[in-house]
């Protein structure tokens, strides 16, 4: 099985997230919302190293929270799905803010054609693999501004085109003067 093998000292910002796909992909059984899938890939500057789905139920990030399927492992000319697994994680709202967790992966929804296994919790968590599945979280959530809604800020407007891409951070003063900082 390949590894990312990535340098956690540096990473995410030796990541570069590229966002794909956005769609609707119908409307949520429980609730009758619309629910939405975006796609991406993440690469280094020498290579590419992940793909990634999320998908969450628009309005409803609170209550269902989003799920991350992540397909990494070898990608370009002469490799196939039996190079690339999946990892999955599940996005939730805690009580202390947004939070993620790994769960165990499978192959639906056509994952089967990008990628041979999928992983399950145990074969993440305790491992070096770890940091690497967090890594790519990271990167996604700081890169990718249609996902803007799970972590609590505003989706950006459809007619801001190419300025929904970036995000700006708050103002350092508020009127009295005191420092405000910045979560996710």
């Amino acid at each position: 099985m390949s590894s990312l093998e990535l340098d956690t000292a540096t990473v995410p910002a030796t990541l570069r997230v590229t966002p794909e796909a956005d769609q609707v992909t119908g409307r949520c059984d429980c609730c009758g919302q619309i629910s939405r899938r975006v796609s991406g890939t993440i690469s280094t500057s020498d290579a590419a190293v992940a793909a990634y789905q999320v998908w969450w139920t628009v309005g409803h990030v609170g209550e269902h929270g989003a799920e991350f399927d992540l397909i990494c492992g070898r990608w370009g000319d002469g490799t196939s799905a039996s190079d690339r697994f999946v990892m999955r994680l599940h996005h939730f709202i805690a009580a202390t803010g947004p939070a993620v967790m790994v769960q165990d992966a499978s192959l639906a929804d056509g994952l089967d054609r990008l990628a041979a296994r999928a992983l399950r919790r145990d074969d993440i968590i305790g491992t070096p693999r770890a940091a690497e599945v967090f890594a790519l979280y990271d990167a996604i959530a700081l890169q990718d501004a249609r996902l803007a809604e799970l972590f609590g800020a505003p989706v950006p407007c459809g007619h801001c085109g190419p300025r929904a891409g970036r995000r700006k951070l708050p103002s350092r003063r508020s009127r009295s003067g005191a420092r405000r900082g910045r979560t996710i």
